[in-house]
């Protein structure tokens, strides 16, 4: 495991654990039985866009892997929906929230801890469907995770990923976040790599955050194509919470098939 993902790995890990993040809060049981009175809603992207249901009406069976989603908020519903559910993450105290709630709720849901910079814990043509929600900002390199994927589903399987849309890294995120009133300039070139900028003394990691990595629209988007995917489907996202979300979507989301 590189150095940067050990320190990615513990920081969610410490931040599940302190319930410092909303995406480390499992489903109260209040929560989950609502979800289950609904029909499926799930989200790639932050904000209040959900993934449309004809997506999941494309798929040709209902082994599902949950890639880097632990946290016991998603893997739950679909495993309440009927979908056969395996959840992958390289955070231990995130998969714990998962078993927890599955648990609670009398579901099944089987946890895998695993790092998807490196080979997938599964046999080739394991699942029909592959949910990604945004994660691969915190891996610098996305060729392993396009191949795994192709490998690890099914002939016509689907992945659904979301992530960020690069420009955002352009502007000082703390700027963005917290200091409102501030003037936003233009301050960092794409692709944004977090542990160039630190080793030029240009940022200082803050182990609440990680290690973060922009990528490009050609990896992101040409990478699923070189690793066999077509992509079909594809729309965007904006969280209202950022202010750069005024000038245009910070958030990206795309279904794909394995042909």
């Amino acid at each position: 495991m590189d150095q940067y993902v050990k320190f990615n790995q513990d920081r969610w890990n410490n931040v599940s654990r302190k319930k410092g993040n909303p995406y480390t809060l499992p489903l109260t049981s209040q929560e989950y039985q609502q979800a289950m009175e609904e029909d499926l809603r799930v989200s790639l992207t932050v904000g209040g866009k959900t993934v449309p249901l004809e997506w999941f009406d494309r798929a040709k069976g209902n082994k599902l892997l949950g890639l880097a989603c632990g946290g016991g908020q998603q893997g739950p519903i679909f495993a309440g929906k009927g979908y056969e559910t395996t959840i992958m993450d390289f955070s231990q105290e995130q998969l714990d929230k998962d078993r927890m709630v599955a648990a609670r709720e009398e579901i099944e849901i089987t946890t895998v801890r695993a790092d998807m910079t490196q080979p997938f814990p599964f046999e080739d043509e394991s699942f029909d469907i592959i949910f990604c929600p945004v994660s691969n900002t915190y891996i610098s390199v996305l060729e392993n995770m396009w191949q795994e994927s192709y490998r690890v589903l099914k002939q016509g399987g689907l992945l659904m990923v979301g992530y960020m849309n690069p420009w955002i890294y352009m502007y000082d995120g703390d700027d963005v976040c917290d200091f409102p009133d501030r003037e936003l300039m233009l301050k960092y070139a794409l692709p944004f790599d977090f542990r160039e900028l630190e080793a030029e003394g240009k940022l200082v990691i803050n182990p609440e955050y990680g290690y973060e990595f922009s990528h490009t629209l050609e990896g992101q988007i040409r990478g699923q194509l070189q690793a066999g995917f077509a992509m079909i489907d594809f729309y965007e996202s904006k969280d209202p919470r950022n202010r750069l979300s005024k000038y245009g979507s910070d958030y990206l989301a795309n279904l794909s098939i394995k042909l």
